[in-house]
């Protein structure tokens, strides 16, 4: 599979990457470690070399699985996990990024991960408080970048302003953003900033959390208690009629390459030069097989303009 370089790090990522939000298993349905196991198994096999998790998802499960299962090739493979939303016996999460809980969140990650280095370590969100100063965090990130206990720092759903704060601070490589074909306010600012600065930009959610593989329709929705359904606003009411008319469009022109649709999304993120890696979720062996083919073709430029088109005018 193609690789290309992660921003200004030695990082060369699958343009293809693992998300395991769905390996933390609260909130995606049914999901078993064996299916999680093989699906990781099978991303290897086909190229992909970079899997994302986080602490937060499954309060520590979706690690665990990762790094259990990764373990016997971990000299393979590019980990990136995050931190910086942290949670209490009761399941309630809050925002941490002080020098306290990056210590203490970093040590939980490599064990759960059962590695003693993380290759990409994350900011997951910004301190919305701002009570934090970023002084604060980027300092203790270069402080565990010196150890060895992580190679580079990467940032997550920054904006320009949040994104120039802390490159002033520490050499980060990489902001990951929400990015895809239905929702697109990264092109505002941040996306082209991180190409300008040369930033690997990681788009997550590529397939808008199903809606882009053209399985839902009017009759076929998450359930009320799906992650979808209660966090994504795509999934509303008032959007899920209008956007599923934009999916049957972008169905047709993926059926012009005989392609399923969500690899026609994921391609789409791919014509661009500022991406890096795609980081799409799966739960299965099946789904990791039809998002890896995404990057056996190529959408024309040509096709890249009509959807951009068709979502401007619709």
């Amino acid at each position: 599979m193609e690789t290309r370089r992660l921003g200004k790090s030695d990082l060369h990522t699958s343009v293809i990457g693992f998300g395991a939000w769905a390996a933390g298993k609260a909130g995606w349905g049914d999901v078993s470690d064996n299916q999680i196991e093989r699906a990781i198994h099978r991303a290897h096999e086909l190229g992909v070399n970079f899997f994302d998790t986080a602490p937060v998802y499954g309060f520590g499960e979706s690690e665990q699985i990762v790094g259990r299962t990764l373990k016997p090739i971990r000299d393979k493979v590019i980990l990136a996990t995050k931190f910086g939303l942290t949670w209490d016996d009761a399941g309630s999460i809050r925002n941490d990024v002080s020098r306290e809980n990056i210590v203490r969140e970093v040590e939980d990650s490599l064990r759960r991960l059962q590695t003693d280095y993380i290759d990409l370590y994350q900011v997951h969100w910004p301190d919305p408080s701002g009570a934090t100063p970023f002084e604060e965090t980027f300092d203790t990130l270069n402080q565990l970048a010196q150890q060895g206990k992580i190679r580079y720092i990467g940032v997550s759903n920054f904006s320009v302003e949040q994104l120039t704060k802390a490159a002033a601070i520490s050499p980060v490589v990489s902001l990951q953003s929400l990015y895809n074909i239905l929702q697109r306010d990264v092109e505002q600012g941040p996306l082209p900033y991180a190409a300008e600065k040369g930033i690997g930009f990681i788009p997550y959610s590529p397939l808008a959390q199903g809606l882009l593989t053209g399985k839902f329709n009017p009759g076929n929705k998450p359930k009320e208690d799906d992650v979808r359904s209660v966090l994504n606003p795509l999934f509303g009411e008032a959007e899920y009629e209008l956007n599923l008319t934009k999916v049957q469009k972008l169905s047709e022109i993926a059926g012009r390459y005989g392609k399923p649709l969500g690899q026609l999304a994921i391609n789409w993120l791919l014509a661009n030069p500022a991406v890096s890696s795609v980081i799409a979720g799966a739960k299965t062996a099946e789904q990791v097989e039809e998002n890896a083919g995404a990057a056996q073709w190529k959408i024309t430029a040509e096709d890249v303009e009509e959807i951009n088109q068709l979502l401007l005018t619709n």
